[in-house]
């Protein structure tokens, strides 16, 4: 009778023991909610400005091509190859495909914003200058052709004048008040500010995608850009605009004044810092070698040896208790119930 009890009395013990230990651990996890928000921003927000291009997704269009004939090729074909040439850096042999296809700006104008690039690229601002003069004489106000001979224009003057961007602006866009107070939902604020801030921001991105060095004009490009969404729209991605801008000049105090300032008011406000590497990603560099890519589809085609894989490290040793050790612990509460069930069971005198 004694060592029954004193069973029973260890059982309870332990059970309590195990549940005030829980109750204990819960009790040490303490959650303190940040004082920071994410800016509200339906507006207006920036997409990712991307670096490159995917080498995996570039190949798959590059082998297509290289397994076909040259001379079965088609116009579209040699479209697409010299976009292929020039997103892997192969500028002089873009340059060629571009040059003999002329491109129609009317039906074909992604096209022929990629062949823009191929000016921008080879710095030759004066002939791209010349080439949006003669193929689009009549340009709308704020359109993407608009700024693209904006920023031409101010590479020309930056190369004569390397000190230029420090005195001058690329676009004539001011803040006009009488647009602040409107609806941004609006059809007439979506045609003057919204539209245009898209086009602009079209034109940037295509000009990012090939250009990753310093370039003082495409920083003051970034820096106006963020003056226009600051004063329309919102801070978070004035942020952004500013920081990609000091990217391309880290040279220039006033931009550096921009950004800490935007910087102060978004902390002021108790908004989160936006993630800058959502927005500028890394340098997507092409990863294969273009003279060999035809030569190596015709030998993984015709190769019969079969390879082994190295196993270059040691084989890991499989856990003598595969199922999770949590099951242990909740099994022993479960045989600890049990058995002061069983004990605690009345029995019949």
């Amino acid at each position: 009778m004694p060592l029954q009890q004193l069973i029973r009395t260890i059982s309870i013990a332990s059970c309590l023991v195990i549940t005030l230990n829980s109750f204990g651990q819960r009790d040490t996890v303490k959650y303190i909610k940040s004082p920071y928000r994410k800016e509200y921003t339906p507006h207006f927000e920036l997409s990712t400005f991307k670096r490159g291009f995917a080498s995996d997704s570039l190949k798959i269009v590059l082998d297509d091509l290289e397994s076909k004939p040259r001379t079965t090729w088609s116009r579209n074909d040699s479209l697409e190859f010299a976009q292929i040439s020039l997103k892997t850096g192969n500028i002089k042999l873009s340059k060629y495909y571009f040059d003999h296809l002329k491109i129609d700006l009317k039906h074909e104008e992604e096209a022929w914003f990629d062949q823009l690039m191929v000016y921008y690229v080879n710095e030759d601002y004066e002939a791209g200058l010349q080439k949006i003069i003669k193929d689009s004489p009549m340009i709308l106000e704020y359109s993407k052709m608009y700024f693209f001979k904006k920023i031409f224009s101010a590479q020309v003057a930056q190369k004569e004048d390397p000190s230029w961007f420090e005195t001058n602006i690329v676009f004539d866009w001011t803040l006009d008040t009488n647009l602040m107070k409107m609806d941004r939902k609006s059809p007439q604020f979506q045609q003057k500010v919204t539209e245009p801030l898209r086009n602009l921001e079209y034109d940037l991105k295509k000009i990012i995608s090939y250009v990753h060095d310093d370039d003082p004009v495409l920083s003051s490009a970034l820096r106006e850009m963020g003056h226009i969404i600051d004063g329309y729209f919102n801070l978070t991605h004035t942020y952004i605009a500013y920081s990609i801008a000091r990217h391309y000049n880290k040279k220039d105090k006033a931009l550096l004044g921009d950004l800490a300032y935007v910087k102060a008011r978004i902390n002021q406000k108790k908004y989160k810092l936006p993630n800058f590497r959502k927005y500028f990603p890394r340098i997507e560099k092409w990863r294969f070698e273009y003279n060999v890519l035809k030569e190596k589809v015709i030998l993984e085609q015709a190769d019969t040896n079969k390879y082994v894989i190295p196993k270059t490290m040691k084989k890991k040793e499989e856990p003598l208790i595969t199922f999770p050790h949590q099951l242990i612990v909740l099994g022993g509460i479960a045989f600890l119930i049990i058995l002061l069930a069983l004990i605690l069971r009345p029995r019949n005198k």
